[in-house]
């Protein structure tokens, strides 16, 4: 069977009303019955007329059957989307065979069974070598479709299934979006299903899928948290234990200032009381009396200003300390994924 034989020669019969295959030379044979609005009767049967096929259906009959014909290479899944609206719109059960077909190289093996025995069980004049050949495909899908029932918590959730095969590129389908359930046929093999939604975080299933058995899955899928929160930068305050400290060594020096002060007046008054009018006895020290109230005279005035500036630094450092602004936590922005990363297409 010719990649896309059957697809091109079926646009011919959906789009003119010919017959579903064409000869060796290239000519149609036609046939009243076949257009995509009718089937042909069975013999001495009534005619049943379906709906006219709109012209909508069919660009999308011939947009599909140009992309199996595309010069650059098939395009088959862009060729699937096209068949399976312009059946939406015109139900031709015609274009089943195409649907199959597409689906079938697609590896949407359970769809392809549906559309090919639908094709064969409402359309009665398909050519018989046409009918032999799709029977045979059908026997081999039928034989090792694997059944998978798959199950979201979600709704509106998207299933990708990826395919992983020893040798070649990997194949992927998508499907969706999932309202509670979904079944489908896939192929055996290795195949890694990943359900996505917006607001939640990824699911995957893998599966190693072998000839005529069928599996079950639930996917619960949990929401989306926000990226992993960032410690706030909180500027500490200053530690009050510097401005007490200064505080109290000022307090400490004006205390000692004080005291001092206290001795020099002590001495000073001694002297007076000693020597009235510069008159001492004989055995009083008067001059080294007088050299002790300064001294203490001069300490009393070195820690009073000390201990006044050290006061007045302690306060202003206090002040600082305990006004300083309270830290603005860091912002957290939340992450936002896209619905899917590589998806074909969603019917």
């Amino acid at each position: 069977m010719k990649k896309w034989s059957f697809a091109a020669i079926v646009a011919a019969a959906v789009l003119s009303g010919s017959s579903a295959r064409a000869d060796e030379k290239g000519t149609t044979p036609t046939s009243p019955a076949e257009t995509p609005g009718a089937s042909a009767p069975a013999a001495g049967a009534p005619r049943q007329e379906s709906p006219p096929v709109s012209e909508q259906a069919k660009r999308h009959f011939e947009a599909g059957v140009a992309l199996l014909q595309d010069p650059e290479g098939e395009k088959v899944e862009e060729a699937y989307r096209q068949f399976k609206t312009a059946y939406d719109l015109s139900g031709s059960p015609k274009i089943l065979g195409n649907m199959g077909f597409c689906a079938m190289r697609l590896e949407r093996d359970g769809e392809a069974i549906d559309a090919y025995s639908r094709y064969l069980r409402e359309v009665s004049d398909i050519d018989p070598e046409e009918r032999e050949q799709i029977v045979r495909d059908l026997q081999t899908l039928t034989v090792g479709v694997v059944r998978v029932k798959i199950e979201v918590n979600v709704p509106g959730a998207i299933v990708i299934d990826e395919r992983i095969p020893v040798r070649g590129d990997r194949v992927t389908n998508a499907y969706g979006p999932v309202d509670g359930s979904i079944e489908i046929g896939i192929r055996p093999g290795h195949h890694v299903f990943t359900v996505k939604h917006p607001g939640y975080e990824p699911a995957t299933w893998e599966l190693e899928a072998y000839a005529g058995t069928k599996e079950q899955h639930t996917f619960v899928l949990k929401e989306r948290g926000a990226a992993a929160p960032v410690a706030p930068r909180r500027e500490e305050k200053p530690s009050m234990v510097g401005p007490v400290v200064v505080l109290s060594a000022g307090a400490a020096m004006l205390v000692g200032g004080a005291v001092t002060g206290a001795i020099a007046l002590s001495k000073t008054s001694d002297i007076a009381d000693r020597c009235p009018n510069d008159v001492c006895p004989r055995s009083f020290d008067l001059e080294g009396e007088r050299s002790s109230a300064r001294t203490f005279v001069t300490v009393t005035d070195v820690l009073l200003l000390l201990g006044g500036a050290t006061v007045v630094g302690g306060l202003y450092w206090l002040y600082r300390t305990t006004s300083a602004p309270a830290s603005t936590p860091a912002k957290v922005q939340a992450r936002n994924d896209g619905l899917l990363g590589d998806w074909r297409f969603v019917f």
